[in-house]
């Protein structure tokens, strides 16, 4: 993870980065399936969106494995 996102992490209360944490740990087991995951449309394949509350967090999928693009609220991340 970047400086920039690790920053943003740090600066959310214990509960919300719980629940952050929570959720990113369980997209390593299924990273394309889940009730609050959208395939993003556009140019990349294998762009992903996982919300969580008002927090967005775009990833996508490199040889089974996820690769955190970006973390941030709802109104700043699209």
């Amino acid at each position: 993870m970047t400086s920039r996102l690790e920053k943003f992490i740090k600066s959310l209360d214990k509960k919300t980065k719980d629940r952050l944490k929570k959720k990113l740990n369980s997209i390593k087991s299924n990273p394309r399936k889940g009730a609050n995951i959208k395939r993003l449309q556009g140019a990349e394949k294998d762009l992903y969106r996982l919300r969580t509350g008002k927090i967005r967090v775009i990833y996508k999928i490199v040889k089974n494995e996820v690769q955190i693009i970006d973390i941030d609220y709802r109104g700043n991340i699209y």
